[in-house]
């Protein structure tokens, strides 16, 4: 019987790159009579992954059959001879030796038999406590389903694993693919894919190796996978005892699952599946050589172990066998993203699963109380993502809360730990006591602390008989296994003849570790850090504790991947007096001198004002709150409250505190707006860590410059970066500031989804520069706003090459107010038309696009590969011309568009009435049809289609102010004016309001005369705003209801004019080249939040933008005028 997929793969390994990538297009877009395989299911798939689709697809005989049509139809007539050759040779082997199927297959049932029933021996209870004193439970009855999701990172991390999970939230987001542990062999339901090769990260203790058990103990149960034949979990702390021994992959299966007289002879092929699971990569210990290492095939070729993973993985060895590897984050670079086809994370326990992980294993009233603490400390509460942090707070607090007690329960990291090996040391006390034999359990504690701390500093969470030997540990006494070592300390039978020595997590070894160092201070006047002479051992003698903090500090600074981290909390939260009860009791003969811990806080504030990495600054604030000194934190937190952040100069100490805040906050996890901070280039600068682990980054209106795009990019190439969505729109970018920021969504870490860039400042060279992102394979990019620039015809025509891409995602694209005509039209008509167009929504208006460019795009509507769903041309010189055209696109192609928008133009009663017909058409998926705000004056070009009559108020007018000419203008005059009372009237401001309000759009100008700085403001407000008295409630810019522009002129010859703006109190000068009109434009558009000022060419006509304002605005607004000194006046325009 021929092996049909290894046949295939063989007849692929003939094709070249370039036919490979032809061949798997016909597969995708179908061979007459044949249903085509999903493009999704091919993204990316080497050729072992294209047989498994064709094989999956189309099952055996249709696999030959339609690689064969493939080749005829690629020229590859040769290929596809040799594939036919290739085929009869392997029949005829088949019938020459008359090996009977069914009898293989008998023998393969019978090793999965006697594999299943031995895993399910192994993997059917966990053991909780150790091998020698610990009791079992069924893993069935205590596994919780943990939060997994996919996630495309991986790499080297450069800092301590809690600090991820303290700034990495452990809820997936609507945008995450969460899946679980029992389908990521199986076949995705979104696109039929399935992946050969898995790699799940998680940090140490978060549950990936239950999950792993889990996986195999529902297969052995015959409850899931059923379609795998064979699996063999292979833990890296094992295959480490057979580094130096040479297997082949038959001869190692055999040694490590069966006897000799049953052992595999080969390994089944075909459809069927063998899974290989490799747990723990960060534990191994051997190289892993890809690229470059020995190549083997043979299965029965004896090799170092690492040539045979590595062989496996790089399918030399078994190209079709199932890998499944799991490993801490930090380990994940040791194998490239290249021979992984799929990268999952284990998050933990959820918000809900940590409160139901205490109801489940304690009383409900218990849980209640213990809950309910956990949550009044954030350290605590984060913690609880790991279920051996759980257990621990449990083991804990319930003894402490069950029976009235003086014992203060604690409420930091370390005053639980040291609780937690006191509990342990009380139990061993008792067990000995009543078998009447005497045990120095402080004498155990402190060896294993010596074991923890010298691990640790060599980065070793494993140890073997030798290392605990060289700290005097006798594992034969027992007593290793007694007490505080049975919850703490734990040992793993191997299958080899060495055993394996862990501690049940890492945070008991540096907790461990860091009782050991602060008992060598006191009791043997030793720094455990200084390994020198006995000159500098005698040093130390009389030092303070506050000097070992420091020592320690350094150390923890100079660390690269942060591995002392948590282990310098621990140290510095021994020396806290609420430490001091539960200490003396688990170190009765501890020597502890009076210290003062102030000293220890100063020195680590004074470290703060030195340049370091922020994750090494935020360790350090962690210390400070250990000590419980909250003093840089709570100021902060002043500041935050008052809302006057922004204005305050803050200390290095300081950023690095509202870093720390902002980081803690579960809500700038999801979203942080720049805005509300530090609204410059220094701030984002410094929040970039905050902008690293938000997955929504609202910069808009934040003065951001080509600075902050440079610091922007090296986030975005970042491995473990969270955003998702960037909106850096009202800054002034440029284009050289977006040539950075492609440079960072290029890298195929960014995962960013959503980049907004309206008024930006940008041109064709930004269009250049996007168009390359969205035809990359690697993009993430859903939707883009680029409205607002000036790009012209020619840009959209750079940017629609990227729209053309088949790699394109894009399914959003905004290009309002863009000075767009008919070209662009042509262009989008094609990307409409495309098969491959991912695009749903196309915002287009104020463009003056008129009824041809419309014409053009109702082209591209009428196609049925069209997918667009919401279409937007408000504002764009439509007249009932255009209306036809988009209604012929709807009857043709009447299944998609569902809303449009074509507000502000002249459609006319028969234009409406055309698309009206459409939405009352019930096989036409069209649901929202604008069309307010029509008429006439909709038809003049740019702007001038929202021009609005617009007249001064005098029941407003300041006494100092006259209106004349139809009381267009106002000027300040020296004699006041014999205005009559009224309430509306301003009385200490030089100022007028106009009579007309607006809600929607309107445009209008005004001139103006002066000869000082600040002579005029013009001004759009709330008609609520204050008349009465000279404080900034009143004046136009001062306060939350209005929004100013100031006019200056400090010459006589029109040279020396400038603007600023102003809103709140806050003013931004206006840095643009040197103006010479003194007329001002004005645009609302009031529903979409914006108000923007312009200067206007008296003689051209030509606008150069000022500034834009992004508001809710929550009333309709009134024009304003601001005059301050006699003879300076402002008038109102008509735009013809």
């Amino acid at each position: 019987m021929a092996n049909i997929p290894q046949v295939l793969l063989k007849t692929l390994q003939n094709l070249g790159k370039d036919d490979l990538k032809l061949f798997q297009w016909h597969l995708t877009n179908g061979v007459e009579g044949v249903t085509p395989i999903q493009k999704s299911g091919l993204e990316n798939a080497d050729r072992p992954d294209t047989v498994d689709q064709i094989v999956q697809k189309y099952r055996h005989d249709g696999s030959v059959e339609i690689t064969l049509a493939v080749l005829k139809k690629i020229n590859q007539n040769q290929v596809a001879e040799e594939l036919m050759t290739e085929l009869r040779v392997a029949s005829s082997t088949a019938t020459q030796t008359g090996v009977s199927v069914n009898a293989l297959a008998s023998e393969d049932q019978q090793h999965c038999i006697q594999l299943k029933s031995t895993l399910r021996l192994i993997y059917e209870s966990v053991l909780i406590g150790n091998s020698q004193t610990g009791h079992t439970k069924f893993l069935e009855e205590i596994y919780t389903d943990l939060i997994v999701v996919q996630n495309e990172s991986g790499g080297v991390i450069q800092e301590h694993e809690v600090m991820q999970m303290e700034m990495s939230p452990n809820r997936p987001t609507s945008k995450e693919v969460c899946v679980k542990c029992s389908d990521l062999f199986k076949a995705q339901p979104d696109t039929s894919r399935w992946y050969r090769k898995v790699l799940t990260m998680g940090i140490a203790g978060v549950g990936k190796t239950v999950s792993v058990n889990k996986f195999i103990l529902d297969w052995t149960k015959g409850e899931e996978n059923q379609d795998i034949s064979l699996i063999f979990p292979l833990p890296f702390r094992e295959l480490n005892l057979k580094k130096d021994k040479k297997f082949s992959l038959i001869g190692l299966l055999n040694h490590c699952f069966f006897s000799s007289k049953t052992g595999l002879k080969s390994l089944p092929e075909d459809d069927a599946k063998v899974l290989f699971i490799f747990d723990g990569l960060d534990e191994c210990r051997f190289p892993l050589c890809f690229g470059d290492g020995e190549e083997v095939k043979d299965i029965r070729e004896k090799t170092s172990v690492g040539s045979l993973i590595t062989n496996l993985i790089n399918r030399n060895l078994l190209p079709f066998a199932l890998i499944w590897i799991t490993c801490r984050p930090a380990a994940a670079h040791l194998i490239p993203r290249d021979y992984v086809n799929l990268v999952t994370e284990v998050r933990g326990f959820s918000d809900e699963q940590k409160e139901a992980y205490f109801y489940n294993n304690c009383n409900q009233d218990m849980a209640v109380k213990i809950f309910s603490h956990i949550k009044k400390s954030r350290s605590l509460y984060i913690m609880c993502q790991i279920p051996v942090f759980c257990w621990i707070s449990a083991t804990v607090l319930q003894p402490l809360m069950g029976q009235e007690s003086n014992k203060e329960i604690p409420t930091t990291l370390t005053g639980m730990y040291i609780s937690f090996l006191l509990q342990q040391k009380n139990l061993m006390k008792k067990k000995y006591s009543e078998k009447t034999r005497t045990v120095n359990a402080e004498r155990i504690i402190l060896k294993l602390g010596k074991l923890a701390f010298c691990n640790l500093e060599s980065g070793s969470l494993n140890f073997y008989e030798d290392d605990l030997k060289k700290c005097g540990i006798d594992v034969s006494d027992g007593t290793v296994f007694s007490g505080v070592c049975t919850q703490i300390f734990s040992q793993q039978e191997g299958v080899s003849e060495r055993n394996i020595f862990s501690f049940v997590h890492l945070s008991v070894q540096e907790s461990l570790a860091a009782l050991y160092v602060h008992h060598s201070h006191y009791n043997k006047k030793r720094n455990a850090f200084k390994k020198g002479t006995f000159w500098n051992k005698l040093g130390w003698f009389n030092k303070r504790i506050q000097d070992l903090h420091k020592c320690a500090v350094e150390r923890a600074l100079q660390s690269e991947n942060g591995h002392l981290d948590l282990f310098l909390r621990f140290l510095i939260g021994l020396s806290l007096e609420d430490s001091q009860g539960v200490l003396t009791e688990l170190l009765p003969n501890l020597k502890i001198r009076a210290g003062n811990v102030r000293d220890t806080a100063d020195y680590i504030k004074m470290k703060l004002n030195e340049e370091m990495s922020s994750d090494r600054s935020l360790n350090l604030l962690h210390c400070l709150s250990e000590l419980k000194d909250n003093s840089l934190t709570s100021e902060i937190q002043k500041h935050l409250n008052s809302g006057k952040l922004s204005t305050q100069e803050l200390s290095s100490p300081e950023w690095s505190a509202l870093v720390f805040v902002l980081l803690m906050s579960e809500e700038t996890q999801e979203k942080f707006e720049l805005k509300k901070y530090k609204p410059s280039d220094e701030g984002l600068r410094r929040l970039l860590p905050v902008v690293k682990n938000t997955r929504r980054a609202l910069l808009a209106s934040c003065n951001l410059g080509i600075n902050s795009c440079k610091d922007l990019e090296s986030v975005l190439k970042l491995e473990n970066c969270s955003l998702k969505e960037l909106d850096l729109s009202n800054n002034d970018l440029q284009d050289s500031g977006v040539e950075l920021l492609s440079a960072g969504l290029k890298s195929s870490h960014c995962k960013l989804e959503i980049l907004r860039l309206a008024l930006c400042n940008l041109g064709k060279k930004s269009c250049n520069n996007l168009e390359s992102v969205l035809k990359l394979e690697t993009s993430s990019l859903k939707e883009l706003d680029i409205s607002n620039n000036d790009l012209q015809d020619t840009g959209v025509e750079v940017l629609s090459a990227g729209l053309k891409s088949s790699y394109c995602k894009l399914k959003i694209l905004r290009l309002a107010f863009c000075n767009l005509g008919k070209k662009t039209c042509e262009n989008l008509e094609s990307v409409l038309k495309l098969e491959t167009s991912t695009l749903k929504e196309l915002l287009m208006s104020n463009n003056d696009l008129q009824d041809s460019g419309v014409e053009v795009l109702s082209a591209g509507l009428k196609s049925s590969h069209c997918k667009l769903e919401i279409l937007g041309l408000s504002g764009c010189m439509i007249t009932e011309k255009g209306c036809s055209s988009l209604s012929s696109a709807l009857s043709s192609n009447p299944s998609h568009l569902k809303e449009l928008d074509l507000t502000y133009n002249h459609l006319g009663e028969s234009g409406v009435k055309l698309l009206s017909a459409r939405l009352e058409d019930p096989e036409c998926t069209l649901n929202k049809l604008q069309v307010e705000h029509g008429g006439e004056n909709r038809i003049k070009p740019g702007l001038k289609k929202y021009s609005c009559e617009l007249t001064m108020d005098p029941n407003t007018a300041h006494t100092d102010l006259s209106l004349c000419e139809r009381n267009r203008k106002v000027v300040c005059v020296e004699e006041p004016q014999s205005y009559p009372d009224h309430p509306e009237r301003f009385d200490c401001y030089k100022q007028v309001l106009s009579k007309e309000s607006f809600t929607g759009r309107c445009y209008w100008e005004a001139e103006w005369s002066g000869r000082r700085s600040g002579d005029v403001e013009i001004a759009m407000t709330y008609k609520s705003i204050s008349r009465k008295g000279d404080t900034s409630d009143c004046g136009f810019g001062g306060n939350t209801k209005s929004w100013s522009v100031i006019c200056s002129d400090k010459s006589s010859t029109n040279c020396n004019i400038s603007y600023s703006v102003r809103h709140n109190n806050n003013f931004t000068e206006i840095s643009a080249p040197p103006f010479s009109s003194k007329r001002v434009g004005v645009y609302v558009d009031c529903p979409a939040g914006t108000l923007s000022f312009y200067s206007v060419s008296s003689d051209t006509h030509t606008r150069t933008h000022l500034h834009t304002f992004y508001n809710t605005f929550t009333e309709p607004l009134c024009a304003g005028f601001t005059v301050y000194y006699p003879k300076c006046s402002v008038c109102v325009y008509e735009i013809e």
